[in-house]
């Protein structure tokens, strides 16, 4: 009887700090939870929860998406005008000067220099990232030095920078964005899908990846050092794999694992997975010789 009560005592105590933290004090507007559950335990998945985002469509989650160790945490994403994805393009006839494109604004299209007879290129920054990071503009202004092509960043920068948890979640909406605008422009622009390239670091992998799942035909995925931790040794439909695109390659650079300071996946999900230095760990790069801090902050 004194251990029953026991039991009961923890699961309440557990209860209610569950409550506080994922629908409460930290999340007073309950965007982490779905409106069905009255108790978000995160580590009991529940079948069929669901929220739908207009012409998006929906986010599920289902027990495919937990596990005990390696995702035993989600939650929904944070509202659409938080995380606010924004497709910011350049060119070579504005090369430094970005042009807002808007699926809901006709205008913001028709307006820019986007040409849908070229190659189209979308740039994803990870976790703690924003598009103002140097590699952003770097590799922005390397693409357009070989091909004249749109060079699209996407800013997502909203749902990047909260805890990793909220994070990770956030790139399921992102994905859901950025794979409606890409469809959009094939059916009203007739952008063909195969000249399409998504080159996303960290979570902006796996965010290219959910959105490739949803273009017919997409011609690549780049995966730079994929996020990790949530995403290794989970189905395909959680992470980047191979059936996102018509081609897949990802390159790993980061891959110590997440309890040595390694934030980047060591298993493949590409058609073609690159192990540059053995994929762990790169010259000037050892914890002895930077600080302690995020390597999506370090140049």
């Amino acid at each position: 009887m004194q251990k029953d009560l026991l039991w009961i005592n923890i699961f309440n105590i557990a209860v209610i700090a569950t409550n506080i933290v994922y629908g409460g004090i930290l999340d007073s507007f309950s965007w982490a939870r779905s409106d069905k559950l009255e108790v978000n335990i995160p580590w009991l998945p529940f079948e069929n929860e669901s929220r739908c985002y207009d012409e998006l469509g929906c986010i599920n989650i289902t027990r495919s998406w937990y596990h005990l160790i390696n995702r035993p945490f989600n939650v929904f994403p944070l509202p659409r005008s938080v995380i606010n994805t924004r497709f910011i393009l350049y060119t070579k006839l504005n090369p430094t000067e970005g042009q807002l494109l808007r699926a809901q604004d006709e205008k913001t299209i028709k307006k820019s220099k986007f040409d849908p007879k070229k190659k189209t290129k979308f740039i994803i920054h990870g976790f703690i990232d924003t598009p103002l990071s140097n590699w952003v503009g770097d590799m922005r202004d390397e693409l357009l030095k070989v091909e004249d092509m749109n060079v699209i960043v996407v800013d997502w920068a909203g749902g990047s920078l909260p805890l990793y948890t909220q994070a990770t979640a956030n790139t399921r909406l992102v994905g859901l964005e950025l794979a409606y605008f890409i469809n959009y422009l094939v059916k009203n622009y007739g952008l063909e899908p195969g000249n399409v390239h998504l080159i996303g670091h960290s979570l902006g992998a796996h965010t290219a990846g959910y959105a490739g799942s949803m273009i017919a035909g997409l011609g690549r995925i780049t995966g730079l050092d994929p996020a990790e931790p949530y995403f290794q040794g989970m189905p395909e439909n959680v992470r980047l794999d191979p059936s996102d695109a018509e081609f897949v390659d990802v390159i790993h650079t980061d891959g110590k694992g997440i309890f040595f300071l390694g934030y980047g996946m060591s298993q493949p999900c590409g058609h073609l997975d690159f192990y540059p230095n053995n994929g762990k760990e790169q010259p000037g790069c050892d914890i002895t010789q930077s600080p302690l801090v995020p390597l999506t902050l370090i140049r």
